[in-house]
């Protein structure tokens, strides 16, 4: 059975980034009748935080990415977080120790830091020399029962080529001389991250490690780890980084990185999940919205990209403006409720005004955030409205003060003596003004639209006039009027 992981550590907020990589998880787990497995990776003591922790698990949860098993859920494996195993690596580093596949090493940091510059001077690489790999094991262990600090590294072979058949990148070989013997604990109750990551997804029976390119140079390490221990190894994808409009990595100084910031900030669950989805994979079809089970049944590691992925926010709010649109055409009232907590304190609460309001045409496609909506919406719960007179002049279609004080008069009578009983009814009973005032339509139009709205961005002007009903409109289009004159 195919089984994923995805192994977070709670050193910040839900990331982007992380967000991706348990996406293409779960949904490379779903299409292949597997298990994605959530675990912590917390051997970080100083910067691991329980409130990070939680956010993780709430954002897995709100993108819809819930686990099979692991923390908070349960399983045959657990448990599922790092700081709990710690018997389980001693006992593994001990194994270790007594094959003679690692050795203690008692080199100080003045003498690394010496090693290091000696190695600079003398151009040659920088790594650790394996001064302490030929010591009698009996002495140094000795030594450490005696007291004295040590770490534990791995003894890496001489001359071996480390090669894997990577899921998206091909085959991948890199030789153990530009390795050296590394670290895998501090100390024997301190074990370091290559050792736990693969004492875990043994342990767990990860059959696939689908993670970020960034992870490519620790994959050999941790090859050489299963083959020392004797475990079977898992196969390998490694995702594109996640990159700036300017290609460099994604960073919170040049964009939000949080899950919870795009979130809050109006971006639906379903709309966040499908442009993240494509930050390094597409259909052979070229297909842009999903849903979920869409990218369940198209999901495809051979499909996922080598080359880093641009964080494109322009691309993003599209995304997300089409399953706004879509989920009102499926269920206004489901998105209502999902939209609320947008609306509250913004709007009135008039819940089938602001269903009416969205699921008009005119409305569709024009909210790429949920917190647009109230906005949007404002127009036709305000009592009164006040702008500048420009807002009614356009130099693009040359209207002037003249021009608009007779569009607003003639739109005035046509308003008095008409029907206002649908949008195309209104707005085919306004088109006779321009012969009968010799001007062209955006003269007119644009001008009702500014004046019923007070607003530069706004529905059409028959939409405007619909919604806020005859009395309203006159009373706009009146104080419109007076603007001019004034």
């Amino acid at each position: 059975m195919v089984r994923v992981r995805i192994p977070p550590s709670p050193t910040g907020l839900f990331h982007i980034g992380t967000a991706r990589t348990a996406l293409y998880n779960y949904l490379f787990a779903k299409k292949n009748n597997g298990v994605m497995v959530y675990r912590i990776e917390d051997t970080d003591k100083e910067r691991s935080k329980d409130e990070f922790e939680a956010d993780i698990s709430a954002g897995l949860n709100k993108l819809g990415l819930t686990p099979d098993e692991g923390l908070n859920i349960g399983g045959d494996f657990g448990p599922y977080k790092q700081s709990e195993r710690t018997d389980t690596y001693v006992k593994y580093l001990q194994k270790l120790l007594d094959e003679d596949k690692a050795y203690y090493c008692f080199c100080t940091k003045e003498e690394l830091e010496e090693m290091r510059e000696e190695q600079i001077k003398n151009k040659q690489p920088v790594r650790y020399d394996g001064r302490y790999a030929n010591a009698d094991p009996a002495e140094s262990k000795a030594r450490v029962e005696a007291g004295e600090k040590a770490v534990i590294r791995l003894r890496v072979p001489n001359d071996k080529e480390i090669t894997w058949n990577d899921h998206v990148r091909g085959e991948v070989t890199i030789h153990s001389k530009e390795l050296d013997d590394f670290v895998i604990a501090r100390s024997q109750d301190d074990p370091l991250y290559h050792l736990t990551v693969v004492a875990d997804d043994h342990d767990m029976e990860i059959t696939h490690v689908i993670r970020g390119e960034d992870h490519i140079s620790n994959t050999p390490k941790q090859m050489l780890l299963f083959e020392a221990l004797g475990w079977d190894i898992p196969e390998f994808a490694h995702l594109p980084l996640i990159l700036n409009e300017d290609k460099t990595k994604l960073s919170k100084r040049k964009n939000s990185t949080s899950v919870d910031d795009y979130l809050d900030g109006g971006i639906l669950p379903e709309g966040l999940i499908n442009f993240l989805a494509l930050l390094g994979w597409n259909t052979s079809d070229e297909q842009e919205i999903f849903t979920m089970e869409e990218l369940t049944d198209k999901f495809d590691l051979g499909h996922v990209h080598k080359a880093g992925a641009v964080f494109d926010l322009k691309r993003l709010d599209w995304i997300n403006s089409e399953h706004i649109k879509a989920q009102i055409e499926a269920d206004v009232d489901t998105f209502y409720d999902k939209a609320k907590p947008f609306l509250e304190g913004k709007l009135p609460d008039e819940p089938e005004k602001i269903k009416e309001l969205l699921k008009d045409p005119d409305f569709a496609g024009r909210f790429s955030k949920l917190t647009e909506i109230a906005e949007e919406l404002s127009v036709f719960f305000e009592e009164d409205i006040d702008y500048d007179k420009s807002l009614l002049l356009h130099e693009k279609f040359k209207v002037d003060e003249a021009i608009a004080q007779k569009a607003l008069e003639g739109a005035l009578a046509k308003f008095e003596s008409l029907e206002f009983s649908s949008s195309e009814a209104i707005k085919e009973a306004m088109k006779p003004l321009v012969e009968e005032l010799e001007l062209k339509p955006g003269q007119i139009f644009m001008t009702v639209r500014a004046a019923l709205s007070g607003k530069e961005k706004s529905p059409n002007f028959s939409t405007l006039a619909l919604y806020l009903g005859k009395e309203k409109t006159l009373e706009r289009i009146n104080f419109a009027i007076s603007k001019i004159v004034e």
